[in-house]
């Protein structure tokens, strides 16, 4: 469905991505784990074009290309396909929960008020919502702007969503229903690539599990290979520390 190979990306002098091949297949669900600094949000950064590339091959679905030589009417293209969940939420703090989600509807893809108004409806009692569509972002917890965020996300319809660490900034009861909504998301067939430090989640969720370290992709497979036995020392030496983190939370 969606495949980049040979990706890098730099800032400035330090390259960040250094030939990453990655793909995501429809219906599935691929957790990226590693340190911090290892490229995992710099890789959905590029893949939604929020960051440009050095150089790399992008596909979706029977487009390929050049990742450098897009057009701009191929990137808005390729963009609209997808949904991106960014770490911070992103919400317009002037508009309610439901305005945030009715404004990339009725300005950006033009749909009219009263589909954008039943769509909006919609998602926010998709995610559990519906009962804070009239309140502003800062009157909200952290776990409900994320969960407004999701809603706008998945009011276009994406492909595909892509998650940079969506719980990051959110305490353990709030993460918990977060992560609620996005386990309904996979249940329902939400094709999805998950930035994430919750090893539970991604242990549970994901069909496959990638691991990134220092700007490379070191090893991938099911979830089950990676947790139960994986084969690169430094997998190993990434997931003891995390699962150790997570027994003495």
């Amino acid at each position: 469905m969606l495949e980049v190979k040979d990706l890098h990306c730099s800032y400035g002098n330090t390259e960040v991505l250094r030939g990453v091949d990655f793909r995501v297949d429809d219906g599935e669900v691929v957790a990226v784990i590693g340190s911090s600094g290892s490229g995992k949000t710099t890789l959905l950064r590029c893949l939604s074009f929020l960051n440009k590339a050095d150089s790399g091959t992008i596909r979706f679905d029977d487009f390929e290309k050049d990742i450098t030589r897009l057009k701009k009417s191929e990137i808005r293209r390729l963009r609209a396909k997808m949904g991106y969940v960014f770490q911070n939420f992103n919400l317009f703090r002037n508009m309610t929960v439901r305005e945030n989600v009715l404004e990339g509807l009725t300005t950006a893809r033009k749909v009219s008020k009263e589909d954008a108004e039943r769509i909006a409806d919609e998602m926010l009692e998709k995610v559990g919502m519906t009962h804070r569509a009239n309140y502003y972002p800062d009157h909200l917890s952290g776990g409900q702007q994320q969960r407004a965020a999701i809603a706008r996300s998945l009011a276009y319809s994406p492909e595909i969503i892509l998650f940079d660490e969506p719980t990051s900034a959110l305490d353990p009861e709030l993460t918990r229903e977060v992560l609620d909504v996005m386990k309904k998301l996979a249940k329902e067939g939400t094709t999805m690539v998950v930035v994430t430090h919750e090893i539970g989640f991604a242990k549970e969720v994901a069909r496959r599990v990638v691991y990134m370290e220092n700007g490379r992709v070191v090893e991938e497979g099911t979830a089950e290979k990676i947790f139960s036995d994986p084969g690169e020392e430094s997998t190993k030496r990434f997931l003891a520390v995390s699962l150790g983190e997570a027994g003495n939370e």
